[in-house]
């Protein structure tokens, strides 16, 4: 699972930021978005939380949060139904009123976790302890 959630990591980095690939991406950003929050949302609240304490647990835990915080706004909850879709886009709103300088230093602790998973996946993948 830590794999999925590196990538879904690395997808909202490249959904948020300015680069070559988030034009591609932005045909999906809807799907790839929700993927990417709910993977946010099994981080924080399930293994993060039953694993407070532990070093992965905490690390789940506080990424966990910022991948639903920096994906919230990338939901395109436009073709949602009805029930879900309008709480969500009142929600989005609240979210859109906060202040840039934390949403980038959101993005930042994000690509700071987005490292550390994909560090730690190559060394586990390589052998090393």
């Amino acid at each position: 699972m830590g794999i999925v959630v590196a990538v879904c990591m690395w997808l909202i980095l490249l959904m948020s930021v300015p680069n070559p690939l988030r034009g591609k991406l932005e045909k999906r950003q809807g799907t790839l978005a929700l993927l990417a929050f709910i993977a946010g949302v099994w981080n924080f609240a399930f293994y993060g939380s039953f694993h407070l304490g532990e070093f992965w647990g905490n690390a789940a835990f506080i990424s966990g949060f910022f991948m639903m915080f920096t994906s919230f706004p990338l939901l395109q909850a436009d073709t949602w139904p009805s029930p879900l879709k309008s709480p969500i886009q009142t929600l989005q709103r609240y979210r859109h009123a906060i202040h840039n300088v934390i949403n980038n230093l959101a993005l930042f602790a994000l690509a700071i976790y987005a490292a550390l998973y994909t560090y730690a996946l190559v060394l586990l993948n390589l052998g090393a302890s």
